[in-house]
């Protein structure tokens, strides 16, 4: 069984924004600018807040025949006050699944929910930026298979370095373990590690992306690496930063069953610059 045409109206319409967006050149921008707008939506430290929606359709499962897809529905604010005389990114992710049930169906619906907030450490106008700040996991998924059933908690460091023309490189490195929660499940003990780079072409708005994420699962002693190379782009709607992504993204290592051996990732991200007092 097939889940295409379950994902086909979400893929069609990424893949739709995406392909009109690669035919426009970047408008409202200022040439001597564009660098600065990429690298700035590129920059998961920058000071934009906006709505991000991240799809991964996974055509290839090892060891099944089936298939997976996530669509995380993601929100960043800024609080219009510092704290500790430092701005934070409060970043909210709500993943929306579709994942093979183990009885040769699948299960669909919310994941668990993710709250993750950055300080940032670095000072303004500094090439390599760098930020801390604590991770909690909500269990709301509406099936067992699409969550954990536990809270979690935990940690996450991000680290940039911006180069000239607008070109972005870094990382984004998580951990987070199980506190309470349902009995009759496994507690969790996971790490994330997501290298990021997004080299500008000229001053086109294009650029060349990578941004696979590496999954270390402790607990249940499955880990999954991907390599992926892509293209996006970045142009102005009025006030608002537009930027579309496309990555086809190939697994190099794997260890446990499940895991996706390839995966299309779409991102479509609509940013505002926002300054904290």
């Amino acid at each position: 069984m097939s889940l295409l045409p379950q994902f086909r109206p979400a893929l069609l319409c990424l893949l739709l924004v995406a392909g009109r967006v690669m035919a426009q050149q970047p408008g409202e921008i200022h040439p001597d600018s564009v660098a600065n707008i990429v690298a700035q939506s590129n920059n998961p430290l920058a000071p934009l807040s906006g709505v991000n929606v991240n799809e991964y359709y996974a055509s290839s499962l090892y060891g099944s025949d089936a298939v997976a897809n996530t669509l995380n529905l993601q929100t960043v604010l800024i609080p219009r006050q510092r704290h500790f005389k430092l701005y934070h990114l409060l970043r909210t992710t709500l993943p929306v699944l579709t994942v093979p049930d183990g009885q040769g169906s699948y299960a669909s619906g919310l994941g668990d929910l993710v709250i993750q907030d950055a300080f940032r450490f670095s000072k303004d106008g500094a090439k390599t930026e760098w930020g801390v700040g604590p991770l909690l996991v909500l269990p709301t998924a509406t099936a067992d298979q699409l969550g954990a059933g536990k809270w979690q908690a935990g940690a996450a460091i991000i680290v940039v370095r911006t180069l000239a023309g607008g070109s972005v490189v870094g990382f984004d490195a998580t951990w987070q373990a199980s506190f309470a929660g349902s009995d009759d499940r496994p507690n969790t003990n996971q790490a994330t590690f997501q290298p990021t780079i997004a080299l500008a072409i000229g001053r086109s708005g294009f650029y060349i992306s990578s941004s696979p994420i590496w999954v270390l699962d402790f607990q249940n002693d499955q880990y999954l690496i991907p390599f992926s190379l892509g293209a996006g782009k970045v142009f102005m709607a009025g006030k608002t930063i537009v930027n579309v992504t496309m990555e086809p993204q190939v697994t190099v290592y794997h260890w446990g069953e499940g895991l996706p051996a390839f995966q299309l990732f779409l991102g479509l991200s609509l940013q505002r610059r926002k300054t904290p007092k």
